[in-house]
């Protein structure tokens, strides 16, 4: 059978709000006080503008890399695994077989809900990726039970079930 992609996105850019707001403030209060100083800055010349307009620019070039370390992270899943890439100048993909998914559960914050966005927290039998989440992801509910019918016709396909042991050694099937 064919390996068919499900649903593939990002995080929304929600997750960088915080960011964004401290680097509006920062920026603000960098021009503010640029403006206060330009009058004693302006005798001195290149030699102290320059300086002044490059940390002017910091806090938007901080509010950028966010953006950009965000729009970078790119989740897939498809009908037999689940990929996570991420990186700017070096990519790093992981890839969970869906048949490892052990629970999943949805968490939706009062803020992530004004948006229709939610987190999908994914509990793998993997030992390099234990736990996976999908942050601030949209139809977060669909994309969850999505995961979960494919996760029971992946075991089916591959004859495969999750079985745990309590602290006793008993066997749990799950």
């Amino acid at each position: 059978m064919e390996e068919k992609s499900i649903w593939s996105g990002n995080s929304s850019q929600i997750v960088n709000l915080g960011a964004f707001v401290l680097s509006g403030l920062a920026f603000s209060a960098l021009l503010a006080a640029l403006v206060v100083l330009w009058e004693k800055l302006r005798p001195l010349g290149p030699a102290a503008l320059a300086p002044a307009f490059v940390i002017l620019l910091v806090p938007p070039a901080y509010a950028l890399i966010k953006i950009i370390l965000v729009k970078s992270l790119r989740y897939e899943v498809t009908s037999e695994r689940i990929k996570i890439t991420s990186g700017i100048l070096s990519k790093k993909c992981s890839a969970l077989e869906l048949y490892r998914v052990k629970d999943y559960t949805l968490e939706a914050p009062f803020f992530f809900r004004l948006f229709r966005l939610g987190n999908v927290n994914i509990l793998t039998s993997d030992r390099s990726n234990p736990e996976i989440v999908l942050r601030a992801v949209p139809r977060a509910r669909k994309l969850m039970d999505d995961i979960r019918t494919h996760v029971e016709l992946r075991r089916d396909q591959k004859r495969v079930r999750e079985v745990d042991f309590d602290q006793a050694g008993d066997i749990v099937e799950n």
